[in-house]
């Protein structure tokens, strides 16, 4: 197993499974586990994706605070919006995303009817972590170069 990331944000890679850009990982955020190494994921539509929410004006709100964002998510105000994808690997999860000048707070939640099985996940519980801008900008460039390296290992 090959960690890629920070402290905050990192990727479990198998990468013995490694074949075609497609990678069988898991996602870690704080210390909340999305995804599964069940199933491979499509490396240049998920790096894609994860660019979109540092790229996308429908993802940044000037005025975003932990405070308002736990009131939206809890709100049910981001079951329709600020959604995000992470290929078919993360599908069992609802991904909402919203960045200010300084972070990303993202929002997941476990779907009743998910295919895998998550252990410390429980289903419908609303999942917020916040990620500076800057930690997920070093957790893009390290995957990006982990990636386009990935013989090197």
């Amino acid at each position: 197993m090959k960690l890629i990331g920070n402290k905050d944000i990192y990727l479990e890679v198998d990468i013995v499974t490694y074949c075609n850009n497609m990678a069988h990982l898991v996602l870690i955020i704080g210390n909340t586990r999305i995804g599964t190494l069940d199933s491979p994921t499509y490396i240049p539509s998920f790096i894609a994706s994860l660019e979109s929410l540092l790229l996308e004006n429908v993802y940044f709100y000037e005025n975003m605070n932990i405070d308002v964002f736990t009131k939206m998510a809890l709100g049910g105000e981001l079951e329709n919006k600020n959604a995000f994808t992470l290929e078919d690997t993360f599908d069992d999860f609802m991904k909402r995303c919203i960045r200010s000048k300084d972070n990303l707070y993202f929002y997941f939640k476990l779907y009743t009817d998910h295919f895998f099985e998550y252990k410390n996940i429980d289903v419908n519980v609303p999942i917020i972590k916040i990620i500076s801008v800057k930690n997920f900008d070093l957790f893009l460039s390290d995957i990006k170069y982990f990636f386009n390296n990935i013989n090197m290992y």
